[in-house]
C-alpha cells in the first residue's frame, strides 16, 4: 500500500501559525523571523527549481537545496554568517516540528539537520562618546512635530538602553511619568523591566504625551499615519539625526551608527562610570552574564588603566634586522 505524502504546506502553516504562538507562546518578533526565513526558502526553491510553495515535498527539504539556499542567501543577498545561522535556525525549528508531527520522517530530515552554523566574527562593539551622544540628542528639530517625537524617542532608548523591537512596541500605559518616573520593556523572551527615568527623560515623555493628546492605549511613539514606528522608520530617523549632528560633531562621519549603537552606548557609559556588570545585565534585560561581558572587553578605558598599572620592560629597544633567503621568510609567515 503506497504511503500518503505527507502536506508540507499545511504543516509551514501549522507550525507559524499554531505552534510557535500558541504552543511555545514565542513572541510576535520571533514568529516574524522564522516566517520570513522560511519564506525567503520557499521563493528560492519556486526560483531556481520551479518547485511552487503549495506542492513543497519533504524531498525539497534535502540536505544539498538548504545548503544551496544558504549559499545563495551570502552570495546574493550579501547575507552575513550570522544572519545565515539565523535562517538556518529557523529551518531546522521547522525540521524539529516535522519530525514530531511526522516521526516517519525523521531519516528524511536528518541531512537537513546536520548541517553545521558557521563560525562568525565577533565584532568590536561600537559606541557613542558622551559629545557624540549629546550632538545626537540635540540634533532633531523641535519646531516641528517629527522633531519633538524623535527628542523624545532617542532620549528615552539612551536612558533605558531599549532594544529597537521593546521601544517600537511601547505604549503610553508602559511609562508612569510622576515622582520617580518610570518605563516598562517587554523584551525577548516575553521578559518584562521597569526602569526609572531622568528627570530629562520624563520631562520630553509628559510634553510628547501631552501635546498629542495620547490615551494610554496608544503607541507612545508613532508615525505620520497613527501607527506605531517600525524599526526601519526608527534606523531611518536615527541616521537623518546622525547626519545633521556631524556637522558639528564631525566625528559621528566615521562611523556606522543603528539604533543599537544606543543601547551599547548605555552600556559602555554605566561600565563606566563604575556600575557592576551584573547591575548593567539587569538594566539591558541579558539573560546571560556573558552577554553583558562583551562590554568589559570592548572598554579601552578599562584596557587604558590595564596598562597603565603594568612595568615596561627594562630590555633596551634593538634594530630589526630580517633574515635572508626565500627558507628564512617564509618559516617567519
Amino acid at each position: 500500500m503506497k504511503s500518503i505524502e505527507p502536506n508540507i504546506a499545511r504543516y509551514l502553516k501549522l507550525f507559524l501559525a499554531e505552534y510557535l504562538t500558541q504552543q511555545r507562546a514565542f513572541s510576535l518578533h520571533t514568529m516574524h523571523s522564522y516566517r520570513d526565513a522560511l519564506c525567503a526558502l520557499l521563493r528560492y526553491l519556486q526560483k531556481r527549481h520551479g518547485i511552487t510553495p503549495e506542492h513543497i515535498t519533504v524531498a525539497d527539504l534535502s540536505a544539498q537545496n538548504i545548503m544551496d539556499f544558504l549559499d545563495d542567501l551570502q552570495h546574493s543577498r550579501k547575507n552575513s554568517n550570522t544572519t545565515r545561522n539565523l535562517r538556518l535556525a529557523a529551518i531546522r525549528a521547522f525540521a524539529k516540528y516535522l519530525q514530531w508531527r511526522e516521526p516517519t520522517l525523521t531519516s528524511d530530515l536528518d541531512g537537513l539537520l546536520a548541517i553545521p552554523s558557521k563560525r562568525t566574527n565577533q565584532r568590536v562593539l561600537d559606541f557613542l562618546t558622551h559629545k557624540e551622544l549629546d550632538a545626537v540628542l540635540d540634533a532633531p528639530d523641535v519646531d516641528t512635530w517629527s522633531g519633538k517625537r524623535d527628542r523624545a524617542l532617542f532620549a528615552a532608548m539612551y536612558n533605558t538602553g531599549a532594544r529597537v523591537s521593546e521601544i517600537v512596541g511601547s505604549r503610553v500605559s508602559d511609562v508612569t511619568l510622576g515622582p520617580g518616573g518610570t518605563f516598562r520593556l517587554r523584551g525577548k523572551g516575553r521578559k518584562e523591566r521597569i526602569l526609572p527615568l531622568w528627570k530629562r527623560t520624563a520631562t520630553n515623555l509628559r510634553r510628547w504625551i501631552n501635546a498629542n493628546h495620547l490615551s494610554l492605549d496608544q503607541p507612545l511613539f508613532a508615525n505620520t499615519r497613527g501607527a506605531a514606528m517600525t524599526r526601519s522608520g526608527v534606523g531611518k530617523r536615527l541616521c537623518e539625526a546622525v547626519r545633521k549632528a556631524s556637522e558639528t560633531c564631525p566625528s559621528l562621519k566615521n562611523k556606522q551608527i543603528s539604533p543599537h549603537t544606543l543601547r551599547h552606548t548605555t552600556a559602555m557609559h554605566m561600565l563606566q562610570s563604575g556600575n557592576d556588570i551584573t547591575v548593567i545585565a539587569m538594566w539591558l534585560g541579558h539573560e546571560s552574564i556573558e552577554t553583558t561581558h562583551l562590554y568589559i572587553t570592548a572598554n579601552i578605558e578599562l584596557k587604558e588603566k590595564a596598562i597603565k598599572s603594568l612595568q615596561p620592560p627594562s630590555s633596551g629597544t634593538f634594530r630589526f634586522r630580517p633574515r635572508k633567503g626565500l627558507l628564512s621568510i617564509l618559516e617567519d609567515l
